[in-house]
């Protein structure tokens, strides 16, 4: 009777440990799934290019890290479609914003942004020489107005800072944003530039994958840029919204993207303006998202797997 029992109870303690054992694994399986649900940080290219007008918004979310905006597109697409969606993604505070250039469609949205109650803490936004800039007046470059923007920023209690190359900004969770480039339009490898030119070259990166924001980069710095050893990258944010005047098929090239992420109106990308970059993408068979097409694109990075999530994903582009 003692044996049989001492066996009893043996296996009931092995039964036990075996659920013990399931128990914890399932445990385990559900954490596992529920910290992998969220990525290392998102990226959303905002559609502000639901019109005919272009323009940039990018929105970068890091998990337990930094909020960041590259550019802010209009004074109406930024009310329309940037403020609500920060909204929706329950932003309310940035902790850098970076204006690629003094362009309007890249800095007028940073109104409508403020006034909705979201908070900047710091803005990166470079002052053009005047002469350059009054060459553009009025479609692009109001000197003027660009002052007025600074006095705006002062008055919400934003600090407003010197973009230069060689910053490196740490957002957390082992994403960093670089500033490669920032040429002032006056002393450039070129000589005198348009604004375009002007546009901040910055890499993000994160677990290998690099990701290249361009701004409007044109003709001349992106020509410079092609023999350039640091711009390669998984994902290219195609600069100036993929229409002629851009950089050169060679600096495409050089970056090598594996995908091509677009900030236009359908109707730019599938012009002739834009076909030249079109072309390329299509030859050297990379696959390309645009606002105008796929609308609000969100870019996902969990390690080195990326997954994309455009609004409208079953969009055909240039019909």
């Amino acid at each position: 009777m003692k044996q049989r029992g001492q066996k009893k109870t043996f296996f009931s303690l092995r039964k036990r440990l075996f659920l013990i054992l399931i128990v914890s694994f399932f445990i385990g399986i559900i954490a596992y799934c529920s910290n992998g649900s969220k990525p290392d940080f998102v990226w959303s290219m905002v559609n502000v290019n639901h019109t005919a007008l272009q323009g940039d918004a990018h929105l970068i979310e890091v998990n337990h890290g930094k909020t960041i905006l590259i550019d802010a597109g209009y004074l109406g697409p930024a009310s329309e479609q940037l403020v609500p969606y920060l909204k929706n993604r329950n932003v309310d505070q940035i902790d850098i914003a970076f204006i690629t250039h003094p362009h309007r469609d890249h800095y007028e949205g940073l109104i409508p942004v403020l006034e909705s109650g979201i908070t900047i803490k710091t803005v990166f936004f470079n002052i053009p020489d005047r002469s350059i800039c009054d060459r553009e007046i009025p479609w692009g470059c109001n000197y003027g107005q660009i002052l007025e923007y600074h006095q705006f920023l002062n008055q919400k209690g934003v600090t407003i800072q010197v973009a230069v190359p060689g910053m490196v900004f740490d957002l957390g969770n082992d994403v960093q944003i670089k500033i490669l480039y920032a040429f002032d339009g006056i002393n450039t490898p070129v000589g005198q530039t348009d604004i375009n030119d002007m546009s901040l070259i910055m890499m993000l990166a994160h677990s290998g994958r690099k990701i290249l924001f361009t701004g409007d980069l044109n003709r001349g710095i992106g020509g410079y840029l092609a023999e350039a050893t640091n711009i390669q990258a998984d994902i290219l944010k195609v600069p100036h919204h993929g229409v002629e005047g851009v950089a050169p098929n060679s600096f495409f090239e050089r970056v090598s993207p594996k995908y091509g992420l677009v900030p236009a109106p359908e109707a730019i990308w599938c012009s002739a303006r834009g076909s030249r970059v079109r072309n390329w993408f299509q030859d050297n068979k990379i696959p390309v998202f645009v606002n105008g097409v796929h609308g609000h694109i969100e870019v996902m990075l969990y390690g080195d797997e990326i997954e994309f999530l455009p609004e409208t994903p079953n969009a055909v582009v240039c019909r």
